[in-house]
This record gives C-alpha cells, structure tokens and sequence, in this order.
C-alpha cells in the first residue's frame, strides 16, 4: 500500500520517540483502525479477493519525527526538500486459490521499506496543501513470521497533490500518479515458473528487471470528533510491463479499492 509502512515498525518508532521528547514538543494520537480492502491476488492476476484487515492507528507531530500515513524526518528538511520513509505490502497468496499459480508455492506477505527523497514544489495555506515529487527506494522482504528474505528493489517515482485538515474535523485527501520500475528479483518472486512447476500450459519463464507499471492512487478521509471515515483506490496499468510473457500475468489492469474507519482513544494534551 502508496505510503503505508508496516504498522509494528510505527509503532516502536513511536514508543521510542516519545519517550525521549517531552510534552511540550510532541502531539501524538493514537486508536484503532479497521480496513476492507478489495484487489487482484497479485498485479497482474485475473482473480480477486477481499480482506477485512484490524491494524493500530497512530499519529504524531515533534520536532524531529512526523508520523502520520508515513514517516517524516525533520533533521533534513527545508522549505523545498525533506527526507521520509516509504513503506508498501503485498498480502500473502495461497497458491491454492489462484488457477494460474495451481501446484506453485504459495506468495508470503511482502513487505517494502525504504528511504524517499520528496522535492516541493508547491505549499500553501501553512502547509495545509502541497503539491511535491517524491523519489522512494525500497527493499523488498517477504515473510511467513518463520524466516524472512530479500526479494529485491523497487523504485517508484511519483508526484503527489496534499490537501490536509487544518482543523480536528473535516476532509483530507491526497492524489498520487507514478511509475514504478523493480529488480529482476522483484518480478521473479511474482512471475517466475520454475522447470519444475512447468506444465503444457504454464511453460518455464525468468523475468527480467525493469518497467513494472503506471499508478495512480486517491485517498480521502473525513473526521468528526474521535472518528477517522477514509476510502482509498488505486489503479494500476501493466501494458508494457517487463514480465508480460509469463504465463502468471493474465490482466494488464489492476484496481484496489478500500475502505475503513480510525476510532482515536487517545490523544496529547
């Protein structure tokens, strides 16, 4: 998920920085969220499946750490150029419940996390919208909770439009269009058919690194009081993409649709 860094690492990011600034610098909140999410077993998948997916909410304002839908560093920044953390995750496939992958091994949760270089280009309203390009690099890791390994590197350069509540309640939205290009493992983890998995109709393939899609993201939220409504849709183009001659690609078109709510439980005062 565009701008979604896994929910464990927020949270001890949090811990530890709250714990070293005081009151005074730091506005945090902190609840519960709940997500239904709708999309393709994987990019390029002709077979859907959906989530009901429980995760912590957090936020936080300090002197040297933003948290919010992501990561952001204050001890780099300028009116024009900040350094943030860029995280995604691709859910775990059964190969089971996928014609394509039938008698493959099954896809582990994917993990992404790396550094983004965002360039603004545009701030208004004391920052409430900002219009910037932003340059993530990021490490891909796949796990089942047993053992973890690397999968390769993506980078998606993308510009991003901002528009942020400037008070507790009302609308935020954010509208996103990139590029995404990723190493020969990347593709390899989704696309590669080993001999061994090869049949008369599923033939042996390597993908090679490269292109790997557009995308366009839009999120919206609506706050009143102690509750966050947000909706969240992505659609993803992969004509021309480098591992279009596997067997495993099947759809050059890829939506995510989502929606959820935030309870907030607890805040600064």
């Amino acid at each position: 998920m565009t701008k979604a860094v896994p929910q464990l690492l927020l949270l001890l990011l949090t811990v530890l920085h709250a714990a070293s600034s005081s009151a005074q610098d730091t506005r945090w909140e902190a609840g519960v969220g709940l997500v239904g999410v709708h999309l393709p077993l994987y990019p390029g998948s002709s077979q859907d499946a959906g989530y009901l997916i429980p995760f912590p909410y957090l936020r936080l304002e300090s002197k040297y750490l933003n948290v919010d839908q992501g990561i952001e560093s204050n001890l780099f920044r300028s009116n024009k150029v900040r350094f943030s953390l860029s995280g995604g995750l691709g859910v775990p496939v059964n190969s089971a419940d996928s014609v394509a992958r039938a008698g493959m091994p099954d896809l582990d949760l994917v993990l992404q996390l790396g550094p983004s270089l965002d360039i603004i280009f545009d701030k208004r309203s004391q920052g409430a919208r900002e219009f910037r390009l932003e340059l993530p690099v990021r490490l891909a890791v796949a796990t089942d909770f047993s053992s973890t390994r690397g999968i390769g590197w993506l980078f998606e350069p993308r510009l991003a439009y901002e528009s942020k509540r400037k008070h507790k309640a009302g609308w935020a939205y954010e509208y996103i269009a990139g590029v995404r290009f990723a190493t020969n493992d990347y593709h390899g983890y989704y696309y590669n058919v080993d001999p061994q998995f090869a049949t008369a109709t599923r033939p042996a393939y390597t993908a090679p690194g490269g292109y790997s899609g557009v995308f366009t993201d839009l999120v919206a939220s609506w706050r009143k009081r102690s509750l966050i409504y947000f909706a969240w849709v992505r659609y993803q183009y992969l004509g021309g993409v480098q591992y279009e001659d596997s067997p495993l690609f099947e759809d050059e078109n890829y939506w995510f649709l989502g929606i959820g709510l935030n309870w907030i439980y607890a805040e600064s005062k």
